[in-house]
């Protein structure tokens, strides 16, 4: 029962951060919109042109994301994300407008095809921009792990919701009605979307001025090249995308070819995909921050298997079973794989970093679905469901030595993020926050009977207690023990230092400079509001 009640209690946590239980929301809304509008446009490219338009559609939808995806999500980086996401749910709800007003005014496919790119990319760009944004509303290591959780359930629930609507609806309408109602799904994304605020967000330098465009455009391809363990994790990703691609051609082909089911089967197939997600979602949530390369393994070998003995039992019954593992092994391959990389890759570039894994991604689900053609006119149904779910088993084998040594290497919060983190008034900053300051702070060891502050001494340095003790002296005396901090309330007011601390025993310290601690108090009002209260409390006592 231990892994139950760990979900949700996580999913409890997330749910009192309002920020991001709108985040999520409107996630959910948008890859329920996504796969509204996957299924229409596969029956009516279906019933326009066969396999082949099946395969053109998805190529043409995806082909144009993996190109811009990596260059617009630098936007993600410039401006305030969480209007970023809006603007994007707003353009892909006039694309999918656009959509229904073209199939109603004449089912003219080269309109339909054309809007399917946009909306192509503006679903590909909420991805990276809603994952960048999650290290900045999330407040602890726990909470990212199940704000990122929280996305794969939602992402299931989309993919069951969605196709599963969207079956119902096709069954007796025409495609163009789901196109509509797609389009006012993502509408209500871009109203959640208006009542996010991020807060705190910590620059990596405070007085330098911004990257020039080109920086900003190459920057996510040379972190993903330049860094092993991000280059691998999206490799791994990319090769994912590509049989999904092919599946996306498959299950089309199999409820027409090898299950001799109506179109209405299409969706129903693709909502099992949601069902089993939900389950591998709230696994998910049980993952530990420690050890993430290794499931990323297993449920890729996951993602594979299932396709490839569809082949053995090619009926609907089967295939439904089937299909929801794929989605159980989608959910966790999501949570592992992204974590992994909020964690590898600095916030100042996550956006484009995530921009280009998710162009990749998508491009490979576009070349995906073309390949699957070619195999089904080459080989036969049957074969390519055998070829395509062997691709992601093998390929996890060959690299599973780096996926171990990963999880030996990407350790969890270290000394100096407990640090943060025991200070109540960090206690509303992001992760991304805390993680930043955790990486300024200095070590300062000093010896028993050496003074650290003074009073009268002008304010440079915010100090936290790793071990030791020291004597606080401000008109009264006081201990300071591990856990405890001083030197807030000469940075705060602007003022000179108001005690002295001198170390009673040998200490160790942590030291947080000027500008880096005003920048984090500063830069939230929960964070200000605490700090000040500390301020007072602290004077009051003196």
């Amino acid at each position: 029962m231990a892994q139950p009640a760990q979900a949700v209690s996580a999913l409890a946590a997330l749910a009192r951060n309002g920020n991001l239980r709108r985040v999520e929301l409107a996630w959910g809304a948008s890859i329920t919109a996504e796969w509204i509008h996957f299924v229409a446009l596969g029956v009516f490219a279906y019933h326009a042109g066969g396999t082949t338009a099946v395969g053109i559609a998805g190529l043409v939808r995806m082909l144009p994301t993996a190109i811009v995806a990596p260059f617009a999500a630098t936007l993600g980086d410039r401006f305030r994300r969480e209007r970023f996401l809006a603007g994007i749910a707003l353009v892909g709800a006039a694309a999918l407008g656009g959509s229904a007003a073209a199939f109603f005014l004449g089912r003219n496919e080269l309109v339909v095809f054309a809007l399917a790119a946009v909306v192509g990319i503006t679903s590909t760009l909420f991805r990276p921009a809603l994952q960048a944004i999650l290290p900045s509303l999330a407040r602890t290591p726990e909470e990212l792990i199940a704000a990122n959780g929280a996305t794969a359930t939602l992402e299931s629930l989309g993919t069951l919701i969605g196709p599963l609507m969207a079956g119902v609806l096709v069954s007796f309408t025409d495609p163009g009605v789901l196109f509509l109602v797609a389009s006012a799904v993502l509408l209500s994304a871009a109203a959640l979307l208006a009542g996010v605020v991020v807060e705190g967000r910590i620059q990596a330098t405070a007085a330098t001025a911004g990257p020039g465009a080109w920086e900003l455009l190459v920057a996510g391809f040379r972190t993903v090249a330049s860094a092993p363990k991000a280059r691998l994790i999206v490799g791994l990703l990319t090769a994912q995308g590509f049989v999904r691609g092919c599946l996306n051609v498959l299950i089309v082909v199999g409820v027409f070819r090898l299950f001799d089911a109506g179109g209405g089967s299409v969706g129903y197939l693709t909502a099992a995909l949601g069902v089993g997600g939900l389950f591998g979602a709230f696994g998910a949530l049980t993952l530990e921050g420690k050890r993430l390369a290794v499931p990323l393994g297993i449920a890729l070998i996951f993602w594979g298997l299932p396709i490839a003995l569809i082949a053995a039992w090619p009926n609907l019954a089967a295939a439904l079973l089937l299909v929801a593992l794929v989605g159980a092994a989608n959910s966790v391959e999501d949570v592992a794989g992204f974590t992994l990389l909020q964690r590898i890759v600095p916030d100042e570039v996550l956006t484009r970093v995530l921009g280009v894994a998710w162009g990749l991604v998508m491009g490979a689900v576009g070349l995906g679905s073309i390949v699957a053609t070619w195999i089904v006119a080459g080989l036969g149904a049957r074969a390519a469901f055998v070829i395509v779910g062997a691709i992601l088993p093998v390929l996890t084998l060959i690299v599973w030595r780096l996926l171990v040594r990963i999880d030996r290497e990407v350790l969890a919060p270290a000394l100096e993020l407990a640090l943060i983190e025991g200070v109540p008034m960090f206690a509303p900053l992001s992760i991304a926050a805390k993680e930043h300051m955790a990486g300024r702070l200095i070590e300062v060891p000093v010896g028993a009977g050496e003074v650290v502050i003074r009073t009268g001494d002008p304010g440079d340095r915010f100090y936290i207690v790793a071990d030791g003790e020291l004597e606080v002296t401000n008109g009264v005396q006081a201990k300071a023990g591990r856990g405890d901090f001083f030197g807030e309330v000469a940075l705060i007011r602007d003022v000179p230092r108001t005690a002295t601390v001198t170390a009673t025993a040998p200490s160790r310290l942590y030291a947080l400079e000027r500008d880096d601690f005003l920048a984090a108090v500063t830069g939230h009002s929960a964070v200000r509001s605490a700090g000040d209260a500390v301020v007072e409390a602290r004077l009051q006592a003196g």
